[in-house]
């Protein structure tokens, strides 16, 4: 009687498992998960939320069109602070050599994008050899994700060797019509995240960028930003508003918004 309990008891087990396998097999929804990321899911037990989700898709992306990238940014800020990247947005980063070297133009880049990887554009600003900046929503989350090209700073006498652009606001008045924002020569760093490698800015470009108490979160917003962060060019359509914001950015009153952004 014993042994029948025991054969009936593996019996159910064997019929539950074939009836999970089915289910995950036959259902749209977890057919479209990546299996790997499941398994791993389940070994690991790590939880994969919809910023890294969306990370791990603009991976297999760029990837599969041979572009190299890094993360940058709000998202290379978080990942430095707390080693995820939860936050408003994902900010990635493209060198323009590599842009160039991938022979794309942008309708192309975008129509795959869209049809075969089904990342929906949401803004494009700028052009591919000047100040391009693409935002995506990612296939899954629906997380933003934008792609910021950086391109060689050629200026003599500047200790900069990159800028990258970005819109809207103050930087309407600006020449360009965009905010260019400059940046130190620095070498990517990596780390691995599910059996991938990933780039990412150094700490040396995080502490430029925000500060050597960049570990402290501070709530400000886009426009706000614009005010804030260092490296910004100073080219404004009009030279005496350009002047002005020169002498506030020196200004106690400033460096006292720093500290509390």
């Amino acid at each position: 009687m014993r042994q029948l309990h025991r054969f009936i008891f593996l019996l159910l087990i064997i019929i539950s498992v074939t009836t999970l396998l089915f289910f995950l097999k036959s259902n749209e929804f977890i057919r479209d998960i990546d299996v790997n990321i499941i398994e791993r899911y389940l070994v690991d037990n790590q939880p994969v939320d919809n910023f890294t989700r969306c990370l791990l898709d603009m991976n297999e992306a760029l990837n599969a069109l041979s572009i190299p990238w890094f993360l940058t940014h709000g998202s290379a800020l978080m990942y430095w602070r707390s080693k995820n990247f939860i936050s408003d947005d994902m900010d990635i980063g493209v060198f323009y050599e590599d842009l160039r070297a991938s022979n794309l133009n942008e309708k192309d880049f975008l129509t795959i994008m869209e049809k075969k990887f089904h990342f929906q554009l949401s803004h494009s600003y700028g052009q591919i050899d000047h100040g391009q900046e693409w935002t995506f929503s990612c296939p899954k989350s629906q997380i933003n994700i934008d792609i910021f090209v950086f391109y060689p700073y050629n200026e003599t006498n500047s200790s900069f060797a990159y800028w990258a652009a970005s819109y809207n606001g103050l930087c309407n008045d600006m020449i360009y019509e965009k905010c260019r924002w400059t940046f130190s020569k620095f070498n990517l760093t990596t780390f691995e995240m599910y059996e991938r490698k990933f780039h990412i800015v150094p700490i040396e470009f995080i502490i430029e960028r925000y500060g050597n108490d960049y570990m402290i979160p501070k709530k400000y917003d886009y426009f706000e930003s614009l005010k804030i962060l260092p490296n910004l060019i100073m080219e404004y359509k009009n030279q005496t508003k350009s002047v002005i914001s020169e002498k506030k950015s020196k200004s106690p009153a400033i460096k006292l918004r720093k500290e509390k952004r």
